[in-house]
């Protein structure tokens, strides 16, 4: 009998689409890429970027009119951004290398069809599913039970003032990096492979927004994991986007049932009030911490040092623009924790304006197809980067820019 072989038929393309996500997720600020060991990390992953944008347009055939609208959108964003470096007098920081992965996933978005960019999110939502099963293990085996121990340190320079500081490694797969007072109980954190627990919080909600909002059929499996996964972060805006998400998903979701839906119309106020004063007490409680006040103060700093330079801002990474109106209190702890004062602070209107151009066309155009999903995705990953710092990531350069 002669012996069927295995054929795996995988394209060219899919292949550029698995390194992109990886790419992505590797870029949001994992523990490698503030280890000053790992210091070309950083270059690493923009080359990474580098071949999968080219691999995938040179693997692609049959381009249509809209990609090459692309190119001439990208060649305009270039010049545009070059305008703003050739202001900026302190050329601190590697903007040009900022400004390359910005036109690479601006060509990359134009170039990418649709069911590819479904595909990416999946496969990025698999990856952080996976560091979320890998986390939650060591979590609270390790973290909470101490039944596995660490088995080594890691310096890092993600700390409150830049200086090195060691932390608790489990072989390369969880690293322990921050300790929170909750509700009175110190906890660890869960931030994963991720500097902080906010960037786990982030990529966990990330995950559960593509299970919830770009999938025909959830997985409520994934859904109630990542969930924990969130909780685990003890982050106050995870818990916040956890609870738009669920109720935004509740409200949208279709039922042919008359009782049920005429139920559901009346359980809706009643249910938005409960989770508006859930998350009033999250956020007062996130408010009366020392993490908290610093949050607020970041907004007060940030929004200080725009108004110094409004139009074209204080110059990419100045971190002396904010850092002089920062609470005096805070002088250990002098790292900012959004990107919208960061990009003000650095940028001014002039490099917000991008984000809000994409934004709003993408809106826009979701709105007109009545694509309501896709319009809570949006609205709810734009909240996430707002009180993030996630300026300059890759990932969610991609999810903005694919808007438009």
């Amino acid at each position: 009998m002669q012996d069927k072989k295995l054929v795996i038929n995988v394209s060219v393309p899919i292949v550029a689409v698995y390194l992109l996500a990886v790419t992505f997720v590797l870029d949001m600020r994992t523990v490698w890429t503030a280890m000053p060991k790992y210091g070309r990390f950083g270059d690493l992953t923009t080359l990474m970027l580098v071949t999968g944008v080219v691999t995938y347009i040179f693997s692609r055939r049959n381009y249509k009119r809209h990609f090459f609208n692309g190119i001439i959108v990208t060649i305009a964003l270039l010049a545009y951004l070059f305008i703003y470096y050739w202001h900026d007098e302190y050329k601190l920081g590697n903007f040009p290398r900022v400004i390359m992965r910005i036109c690479l996933i601006c060509l990359l978005c134009f170039a990418m069809r649709d069911e590819h960019k479904q595909k990416l999110w999946e496969i990025m939502e698999n990856i952080i599913i996976v560091i979320a099963i890998v986390s939650m293990a060591f979590w609270v085996a390790g973290s909470l039970l101490g039944l596995i121990h660490s088995n080594g340190v890691e310096y890092t320079t993600w700390s409150k003032d830049g200086s090195e500081v060691a932390i608790n490694k489990y072989y390369h797969l969880y690293f322990e990096t921050q300790v929170q007072n909750f509700f009175g109980v110190k906890v660890v954190r869960n931030s994963a492979i991720f500097t902080e627990s906010p960037m786990s919080s982030f990529m966990f909600c990330t995950a559960l927004l593509v299970e919830l909002y770009k999938k025909e059929k959830p997985d409520y499996r994934k859904i109630v994991f990542l969930i924990i996964a969130v909780a685990s972060t003890v982050s106050t805006t995870g818990y916040v986007i956890v609870i738009a998400a669920v109720f935004g998903k509740y409200i949208m979701s279709q039922t042919h049932n008359k009782i049920t839906a005429i139920i559901r119309m009346a359980l809706i106020p009643v249910s938005l009030i409960v989770l508006v004063l859930i998350a009033d007490r999250l956020l007062q409680s996130k408010l009366e911490s020392s993490s908290g006040s610093a949050r607020l103060d970041d907004f007060a700093a940030g929004f200080k040092a725009w108004l110094d330079h409004p139009m074209m801002g204080n110059g990419y990474n100045n971190t002396n623009s904010y850092m002089q109106y920062m609470s005096t209190y805070r002088m250990n702890n002098t790292g900012f924790s959004n990107s919208l004062m960061q990009i003000l602070a650095f940028g001014g209107l002039y490099l917000l304006a991008p984000y809000v151009g994409s934004v709003g066309y993408g809106v826009y155009k979701i709105v007109r197809k009545r694509d309501w999903n896709e319009l809570a995705f949006v609205l709810l990953f734009v909240v996430m980067f707002i009180f993030t710092i996630t300026s300059y990531q890759m990932l969610p350069l991609f999810s903005l820019l694919s808007l438009l």
